[in-house]
């Protein structure tokens, strides 16, 4: 049986580590009155705060809390694109464009 674990990551180290995805893969946050990098770090306190709790299980057990939190935001994140589809914006992301493709109801 798996023992628990403690993970230790701070929050300037994860805060780094999304800058650097983020240049990879900005995000366009248009003409929204929101502070990026206030956003980022209350974002990125949320996710530390999903791995305190996560760390209280067994191993195998984190993985799958990380990956539902994941598929969750992933979920939330196409959602959100496909609303503004519907008012006419376009597709800029590739995983979005193939997960509506797959998820798209079928015509009958």
């Amino acid at each position: 049986m798996s023992e628990t674990h403690r993970v230790s990551i701070d929050l300037e180290t994860l805060m780094a580590l999304v800058n650097e995805v983020a240049r990879e893969d900005p995000l366009d946050y248009a003409d929204l009155p929101v502070d990026e990098a206030a956003l980022r770090q209350a974002c990125c306190l949320g996710a530390l705060n999903i791995l305190q709790h996560a760390s209280e299980f067994k191993a195998e057990e984190v993985l799958y809390v990380l990956l539902s939190a994941m598929a969750k935001l992933i979920e939330e994140n196409v959602l959100l694109h496909a609303q503004h589809i519907e008012k006419g914006a376009q597709i800029h992301s590739n995983l979005v464009r193939d997960v509506l493709e797959r998820a798209k109801k079928g015509k009958g």
